[in-house]
């Protein structure tokens, strides 16, 4: 049955994303791209999503800004951007005339909901927000975040009037009460309290507790109950001035499962819940009893009623979101194009197509516009790097599973897999003249294998499995004439190593941290890597790649470093960090110029196949295809 749903949901996003590209792409808009990019593919991941009031439109808080469709069409109607980290919460005012959203950039901000202009005035917290809320009259705003407390603010002047202790843990919601008297607060993992505060001064009340981590909790419009939904499968109800337990929902069709959101119904007589994994649940709120369930193919990460209570927006792992009606339980339409993480771009040696690995899949663009091309379903585990045989004709995949994978890149069809490594794989390369395959792996070894040219069956014997690397290893890449492979691992290292006999040639060290992206200059002179600190503390150190010498080293104020590549011409330096690409000058190390816009750590980079486009992939759950002569004096 779970083969049969992978299947048909492989098929569907395919033929979907075929639709949806042919029918769509002239028409929708490249929204709000930011300076110097030309295209961006992925509208991000999905944290929230909230309807306007009056239900013609949907909002979607996301990794890189507020979505607006249109909730009949599913149009792309506008991207708000502003926050520099993804958007965690979305809410309307009471007057319905203004946006507030959280973001991990430590701030919360105001949105005209008309025009999409933003208010000047920013709430400033000193970490990631979670949440926020408006007070029934609209005058207050109460957010909460990772620094544990809950703070309440003056909306119109960005004044702090209190802050409010007492969670252990982040804050992941804050809520008022209908009647304007409560402020209700939630906070993540072993924090088993909800807990109830003066909606005016601040001052705690009450607080119910929980016999497991608590996921998400709502207020029903009556406002006298309180849902609540646990990582144990528990959806309870809840008196909320006596902090009574009045139902537990019927949870007898699922066994031990996850429910991660919960939201009333607008009329308050059923509370609907995301079961992970199984489907979306309507609960009758007199009884407890399972009302309804929706299936969707995924899944569910978010959900919100229309303002009638017809329809319900869900939002699944995989990036759709889905509109169904809740009476009859189909399915009217569904949005493309919201992804998890990008894990790796790579450009065609021999055309101008850019993949990139995505979750259970490889997906080919067109690098100057990002106009989809096809889609090869990968195996049924995460993809965490792809790369090209040099002669463009195979694809090979490794990820969150043992296997080092084969694909014909024209077809799409599955050739085989490479078996030995016992832990997942990081990385793969395939040496110049495409005979080699190198796979890093968990399992702290590096694997080389045959590629039988020319035979029908390419997958050939192991040639070799280096060991070395004391912790894992999450890079590698052969020199231009293929006689040494460089690996970078999570023990600070680089290792050299000698094709032909396996020998280790050299040990470099110098990184502080993480080695997680290394590359050879186009000469073979030097190696330049890139490396990840859990203290923020980053390093780009350039190498002698004979003698193994360390050249130069850029540490200090530098976020964490999640991949390096070097120009064709091997002139500049390009580093991905947090959420920027900078440009070094190969020779002197000045920093040429940054590019921004990104919102999360940028872990590939891939240049077409003149030089003069780049491509970033991102945590963020998008590429963005950059016009590298607005960044660079030619």
């Amino acid at each position: 049955m779970k083969y049969q749903n992978y299947l048909y949901f492989t098929i569907l996003l395919f033929c979907l994303s075929l639709f949806i590209n042919e029918t769509h792409s002239q028409l929708d808009p490249q929204l709000s791209l930011p300076d110097g990019a030309t295209a961006r593919i992925g509208n991000g991941q999905v944290y929230d999503m909230k309807y306007f009031p009056d239900g013609t439109k949907l909002a979607v808080g996301s990794s890189i800004g507020i979505w607006v469709y249109d909730a009949h069409t599913g149009k792309p109607l506008d991207l708000l951007r502003g926050h520099t980290g993804p958007v965690n919460t979305i809410v309307f005012s009471p007057d319905n005339n203004t946006i507030a959203s959280a973001s991990d950039d430590n701030t919360v901000r105001l949105w005209d909901a008309h025009t999409g202009q933003q208010s000047e005035i920013i709430f400033q917290h000193p970490d990631d927000v979670n949440t926020v809320a408006f007070s029934m009259d609209g005058l207050r705003l109460a957010t909460g975040g990772d620094d544990n407390r809950v703070r309440l603010w003056d909306r119109h002047s960005g004044e702090l009037i209190s802050v409010q202790d007492g969670h252990i843990r982040d804050i992941n919601t804050v809520i008022f009460s209908p009647d304007g008297e409560l402020l209700v607060s939630q906070a993540a993992q072993s924090d088993t309290f909800i807990r109830s505060w003066d909606a005016i001064t601040g001052e705690f009340l009450s607080a119910i507790y929980e016999n497991a981590w608590i996921e998400a909790i709502d207020f029903s419009s009556n406002g006298i109950l309180l849902v609540s939904a646990t990582r144990s499968g528990e959806v309870n109800l809840w008196d909320v001035k006596s902090s009574l337990l009045l139902t537990t929902c019927d949870m007898k069709d699922f066994g031990n499962v996850v429910v991660n959101s919960v939201e009333f119904s607008p009329d308050g007589k059923t509370v609907a819940g995301g079961v992970y994994g199984e489907a979306l649940c309507i609960w009758d709120v007199s009884t407890g009893e399972i009302q309804k369930k929706i299936n969707p193919i995924d899944s569910v990460t978010a959900f919100t009623f229309s303002p009638n209570g017809k329809s319900i927006a869900i939002a699944m792992e995989e990036g759709l979101i889905q509109f169904w009606d809740v009476n009859t339980k189909t399915l009217n339409k569904t949005i493309l194009g919201h992804t998890s993480s990008i894990t790796s771009v790579v450009c065609s040696p021999i055309n101008n197509t850019l993949a990139c690995g995505h979750s259970l899949y490889m997906n080919f663009y067109d690098f100057e516009t990002g106009r989809h091309r096809k889609t090869i379903s990968g195996p049924n585990s995460t993809l965490n790097s792809v790369a090209y045989s040099p002669d463009g004709k195979i694809m090979a995949s490794g990820g969150y599973s043992n296997y080092v994978r084969l694909w014909n890149v024209e077809s799409g069809r599955f050739l085989g897999s490479f078996r030995g490594h016992t832990r997942d794989v990081s990385a793969v390369a395939f040496s110049p003249d495409g005979n080699i395959l190198a796979s890093a792996s968990d399992d702290r070894t590096v694997k080389l294998w045959e590629i039988r040219s020319g035979e029908l069956i390419i997958i050939g014997d192991e040639l070799n499995d280096l060991k070395g690397h004391t912790d894992f290893v999450s890079c590698v890449t052969f020199s231009p004439d293929g006689k040494t492979l460089a690996s970078g691992g999570e023990d600070s290292t680089i290792r050299l190593w000698e094709v032909s006999t396996g020998r280790l040639i050299d040990t470099l060290v110098g990184h502080p941290g993480d080695v997680r992206s290394v590359v050879f200059t186009p000469d073979g002179q030097k190696i330049v890597s890139g490396s990840w600190s859990y203290d923020w503390d980053g390093t780009v150190c350039l190498w002698d790649s004979i003698t193994g010498e360390l050249l130069s080293s850029m540490r200090g104020d530098i976020p964490n470093i999640g991949v390096v590549a070097v120009s064709h011409d091997g002139s500049t330096v390009f580093y991905g960090n947090d959420d920027t690409i900078v440009i070094l000058d190969m020779f002197n190390g000045e920093i040429l110029n940054t590019i921004k816009g990104h919102t999360d750590v940028i872990n590939s980079l891939a240049f077409s196949n003149n030089g003069l486009n780049l491509a970033s992939g991102c945590n963020d759950g998008t590429i963005l295809i950059w016009d590298l002569s607005h960044f660079l004096l030619r």
